[in-house]
């Protein structure tokens, strides 16, 4: 069981990130899944499904905690270093970390049920059913939710790339 929550703590990390906003947050949170997640181990039923009982629990620590606190989350600082390294001219890295980081600012826009959804199904690769389960809503709010985003997400992008945010 910990190899294989430990596989899933960098998705973990990068999804409390993009909860939270802030990397330190982002750790506090990612610690305290897992840790939530080894106490409650035996609820884990079919170890396919870890990453979405991750996120999950993720997603309600992150909503008592901001409960709580009863503050927004901090824009994202995050950096387009991920970005893999290639034979481009240096001008295009520039150009294609200013573009990510201007995707990323759009998506730190969005409402927070809208952000959850998109990078939930664009970033994490989860399926609505999937996203539905995550958040603790109908696939109808989740359907509903992505396509809010992604008309936010065309309209502010437009420019970087037309076709990226399909309305179906």
């Amino acid at each position: 069981m910990r190899t294989l929550l430990e596989e899933h703590v960098p998705r973990v990390w990068r999804f409390a990130l993009r909860l939270t906003g802030d990397r330190d947050q982002a750790e506090d949170l990612t610690q305290e899944t897992l840790l939530r997640a080894w106490r409650h181990r035996r609820r884990l039923r079919d170890p396919n499904k870890t990453r979405v009982w991750l996120f999950k629990i993720a997603t309600n620590l992150w909503r008592d905690q901001a409960r709580r606190a009863r503050r927004h989350s901090e824009e994202t600082t995050s950096s387009a270093d991920e970005l893999p390294s290639s034979n481009m001219p240096p001008e295009q890295h520039v150009i294609d970390r200013e573009d990510v980081q201007r995707t990323l600012d759009a998506m730190d826009g969005l409402p927070p049920r809208q952000r959850e959804v998109l990078y939930l199904h664009a970033c994490e690769g989860l399926c609505l059913a999937e996203i539905a389960d995550v958040l603790d809503i109908s696939s109808d709010a989740v359907k509903a939710s992505l396509s809010l985003a992604r008309k936010r997400m065309r309209r502010q992008l437009d420019d970087l790339c037309p076709d990226r945010f399909p309305t179906g």
